[in-house]
């Protein structure tokens, strides 16, 4: 390996692990980093990039050609035996020998965060899909194609998406959310049996969200999800608890017969016995029942009685009974009056049953569906969340890359290349957060902790330093660099990346965006005041779903309507609030409310 110097920009001097191989992937120069991020010394005869990587011929060779660029992510074992995934950024150089740049990225920590994230996708049995009415194309990850046991080259349109759904009632209901969709922007969340590619009924569920563009949906997307073990569970519990009912009735069941011209209630002896009474405590039956009802069902309970002898409804209702002992029991009373021919009612017999075990079941099982519909749930806005923090990151370094490669002077090329570290280090530093964000959600605590707002400041503005850059935007920060607030850091951090990167997005056409960051003392409480001089907001039109999920105000195609439903939710997590103040054509200003007290 040898070192060339090109104008003043040195390879072997680059704080970043760079080579450049030839056709063959021998190395004809490398940067001073290459060694010690391999893992290796001075000592170590390094020749090609098989001495680093292993066989690429198959990743890479069939892949290069000249003016392309490829990027794959590569496992290996390092020298003290761990695994660590490498990011290999290929570039066509230029000149009369095919020669390439190549860029190394330890990535091993994201590689490890997205396994986790998509382990957690696959416990829940959650894929997801997307329909493109402009291109007329569908989309299925890969648990979509499991969950449908159809192979991964599987490519489907939206006619043969719907033919899985059972004939009949299920095929009806998908076709008539998915048209409702599409002509009106609806969104929809159905359960539904689908037929597998392998013939197996499954039950799934389906949500799906509009994205609408001048007044007509152009795409919708969502997420699927298996639900047949819960259905089937569900189905078990219900069965469980109606035999436990039959038994209950069959086994422990107290009759009763009303004699209602003469005012005789008859009790027999399992009657009282469910009443937890004595035969020789009361001289009317009557009077025991009256007795035992708990004070707050009385007046219900008498007036279910009126009704069924009034013929406007049937007797067949639940109340509290009060044992002697203090305990309550909840009873379900059935009865049947019989009439004259006039249709005046002569008697009434009936039955009570002990339903009290059957309730705290039910309690428990509406509780556990609670539970798994929360846990799911968590699962899918995490996911959110992963998808938009991430995606800030991932575009600025993307632009830092291509400018990188693009035709600029070495000096500029130096910046960059500083640049890009930063925005990897922030990278990381964002994929730290997500992890405090799964604790948080996990645990359910949100300790608050003082914490400085210019420093966050900072770090966000240089994880976006290209897309600022790139809109040759001004951020003017009017913070104190002492200023604290109570709060958690990673939440701030997703909050104010949503605010800035919003800025950005929707900038006016005309002017350069403008962004003024300050804070106010407002005795008991810390206003942070973010204004921009972008697009503006409709509040008379928007202001009702302006923190809504899925919820966007322009037309922009890679709007998401996840950020600011995230940071009012964030706000909240820590005792604030959000507000904003907005015109069309005027700009924004958000008012982030922060407690001077924990």
């Amino acid at each position: 390996m040898n070192t060339t110097t090109t104008s003043n920009f040195t390879i072997k001097g680059s704080p970043l692990p760079i080579a450049i191989v030839d056709a063959k992937f021998d190395i004809m120069e490398c940067s001073g980093a290459l060694l010690p991020f391999f893992e290796l010394s001075g000592k170590d005869e390094i020749n090609s990039l098989f001495d680093l990587l292993g066989d690429v011929r198959e990743a890479l060779g069939n892949k290069l050609k000249k003016g392309t660029r490829v990027t794959e992510t590569l496992p290996i074992i390092s020298r003290k035996g761990k695994l660590r995934w490498i990011r290999t950024n290929v570039h066509s150089g230029q000149g009369q020998n095919q020669q390439f740049q190549v860029y190394f990225d330890d990535v091993t920590e994201g590689k490890i965060q997205y396994e986790l994230a998509m382990q957690a996708k696959k416990i829940a049995k959650i894929g997801s899909w997307k329909v493109d009415l402009i291109k007329n194309s569908v989309f299925w990850s890969s648990m979509t194609r499991q969950i449908h046991e159809v192979p991964n080259s599987f490519e489907p349109d939206l006619e043969q998406g719907i033919e899985f759904y059972k004939e009949g009632e299920h095929r009806d209901r998908i076709i008539q959310v998915v048209s409702e969709c599409i002509e009106s922007g609806t969104p929809f969340d159905v359960e539904l049996i689908i037929i597998t590619a392998k013939g197996n009924e499954k039950w799934v569920r389906s949500i799906g969200e509009a994205e609408r563009s001048n007044g007509k949906t152009v795409a919708f997307r969502g997420v699927f999800q298996d639900i047949d073990d819960i259905k089937k569970e569900k189905r078990k519990n219900e069965e469980l608890n109606n035999r436990m009912r039959a038994a209950v009735e069959s086994a422990n069941i107290g009759i009763w017969d009303w004699n209602v011209a003469d005012n005789d209630l008859i009790w027999d002896d399992n009657m009282f016995a469910l009443f937890g009474l004595e035969r020789s405590e009361f001289t009317e039956a009557y009077d025991a029942w009256e007795t035992s009802l708990h004070p707050q069902d009385k007046e219900f309970a008498a007036n279910e009685v009126k009704l069924a002898l009034e013929g406007k409804k049937e007797f067949d209702t639940e109340f509290r009974i009060v044992k002697k002992d203090g305990s309550v029991a909840h009873i379900q009373g059935r009865a049947q009056v019989f009439r004259d021919k006039e249709g005046q009612p002569l008697r009434m017999v009936g039955i009570n049953a002990d339903i009290t075990g059957l309730k705290r079941k039910d309690e428990r099982l509406r509780r556990l569906l609670e539970v798994t519909e929360k846990q799911n749930q968590k699962l899918i806005n995490f996911a959110h969340i992963v998808s938009h923090n991430l995606r800030s990151n991932s575009s600025n370094i993307s632009m830092l890359s291509g400018m990188l490669v693009s035709d600029i002077a070495s000096k500029e090329k130096e910046r960059f290349l500083k640049m890009i570290h930063t925005s990897s280090e922030k990278l990381e530093d964002t994929l730290n957060q997500l992890n405090e964000i799964i604790k948080i959600q996990q645990t359910g605590h949100r300790d608050l902790q003082e914490v400085k707002v210019f420093t966050i400041l900072q770090n966000v503005c240089e994880s976006i330093n290209a897309i600022i850059k790139e809109s040759n935007a001004e951020v003017t920060i009017k913070v104190p660099p002492a200023l604290k607030v109570w709060g958690i850091p990673s939440y701030l951090t997703s909050i104010f990346m949503n605010l800035l990167s919003n800025a950005l997005k929707y900038k006016t056409l005309e002017t350069a965006p403008r962004i003024e960051i300050e804070s106010k003392d407002l005795g008991n409480k810390t206003v942070l005041v973010f204004h921009d001089n972008g697009l503006g907001i409709d509040l008379k039109k928007h202001r009702k779903n302006l923190f809504g999920m899925y919820k966007t105000f322009h037309n922009n195609t890679d709007a998401k309507g996840m950020g600011l439903y995230m940071s009012k939710n964030q706000m909240e997590a820590m005792n604030g609030k959000i507000e904003v103040k907005s015109k069309p054509g005027a700009g924004s200003t958000f008012y982030l409310y922060f407690m001077n007290e924990q």
